[in-house]
Order: C-alpha cells, then sequence, then structure tokens
C-alpha cells in the first residue's frame, strides 16, 4: 500500500521523514506531496493534490496522513475528487483543525502572513471557508497532540492544546477514532508513536486477503 503525506504551513515533507522511513521498513510505500503556499493559489494547489491523489487510486488501495494544513488541504481536494476515483483506505488527519483556528486567525492580521501563508493560510484563519469544507466518507482518525501549555502562562488559557491548535478546533467529537500524542504540535509528523498509529490501522487493508 501506498501512503501519501502533506506537510502543514511552512513546513516541508522533511517533517515527517523519521515517520516514514519508520513505514518503509514495516512494507509501505511512501510518498509525498509539497506546496508553496505564498507562491501558489488555493486552486493551483488543489489541482495538483487532486491529479496526485487520482494517480495513487489507480495503483490500488492507498492512504493519506494530512498534518496541519495538509489535512485541510486534502479534505478540501477530496471534496470535489471526481466520483469515479477511488478513496483512500484510510485518512490520518494529525494536528489538523476543522475549524478557524484562534491562533491563524491572529496571525491574520497581519500582512506579512498574508504574504507568506498565502490563500491557504488565509482559508485555515477563516471559519465561512472552513465550514464550507467537507468530511470525507472514509475511514479517518484523528491524532491529537496534548503537549501544549495551558494556565496563566498559555495563550489558550485552560484549554487543551498541541500549542498551535486548539483540541476543540480538531473537533475530535465528530471522530470515532481519536488518539491522543504527547508531542507539541510541530513534532506530531515525526513522533514514534505515529507510525504504530497508522500501521495499527492499515494492517487489515495490507492483508493479501484484504485486497
Amino acid at each position: 500500500m501506498k501512503i501519501l503525506f502533506v506537510h502543514g504551513l511552512g513546513a516541508t515533507p522533511l517533517d515527517a521523514l523519521p515517520t516514514l522511513l519508520r513505514l518503509k521498513k514495516l512494507g509501505y510505500q511512501t510518498t509525498t506531496f509539497s506546496y508553496f503556499s505564498s507562491l501558489q493559489s488555493l486552486e493551483t494547489i488543489r489541482t495538483r493534490l487532486q491529479q496526485r491523489l487520482s494517480e495513487l487510486a489507480s495503483g490500488g488501495h492507498y492512504a493519506l496522513i494530512g498534518h496541519s494544513l495538509g489535512g485541510v488541504l486534502l479534505r478540501d481536494a477530496l471534496s470535489s475528487l471526481p466520483v469515479d476515483v477511488r478513496r483512500p483506505g484510510h485518512f490520518f488527519l494529525v494536528g489538523s483543525p476543522i475549524l478557524a483556528t484562534r491562533t491563524n486567525a491572529y496571525f491574520n492580521r497581519y500582512a506579512i502572513y498574508k504574504w507568506f501563508s498565502g490563500q491557504s493560510g488565509q482559508l485555515v484563519a477563516s471559519p465561512e471557508q472552513m465550514q464550507a469544507i467537507g468530511m470525507p466518507s472514509v475511514p479517518l482518525t484523528c491524532v491529537v497532540g496534548s503537549k501544549g501549555l495551558t494556565g496563566r502562562r498559555s495563550p489558550f488559557g485552560k484549554h487543551a492544546n498541541d500549542s498551535v491548535v486548539l483540541e476543540s478546533e480538531l473537533c475530535p467529537h465528530l471522530f470515532s477514532d481519536v488518539v491522543h500524542v504527547a508531542a507539541r504540535h510541530p513534532m506530531l509528523p515525526s513522533h514514534p508513536d505515529l507510525a504504530h498509529i497508522v500501521h495499527q490501522r492499515l494492517d487489515a487493508i495490507t492483508r493479501p486477503d484484504a485486497a
């Protein structure tokens, strides 16, 4: 089975390198998708991502891992993917918000953020645009980082967070499969537990009698 990883805002596919190497040792074929939010429109990224999904789908079963904005972009691409294209066997949303985030909304007030993040970054800061993106009808796993600071010294107060995204913005109540990982937002893609989480859920799909 092939697994596609899509990175978050301001990050690169290298963020998930340790996890992808672990998954390769377990027998998976891994691939990545890169985008440049400051240079590419949301429509351009969506089109490129849909092309990649179509290529993966033509080769059989595949799975997706989307970290942060990467998960949002994958949900956006899947929402308008042609109906005759095979959907992923499993989709892992890793610290990936379902609602507009407080952090992105805060920084979206500044011109430098708008330039750096482009349309994709403004998407995740917009409640209306985020609400318009549906949840795909595929098996889903929500991976929640749980090592964000809370209390008086935290910008999030008493609310659970992963140092960037509030847990409530991940909408874990919408998922039947939720896993908490003791990591901050930037470290989620490389956390040692992530490969195990992915393999545990894909094992049934990758067995010969499940092909």
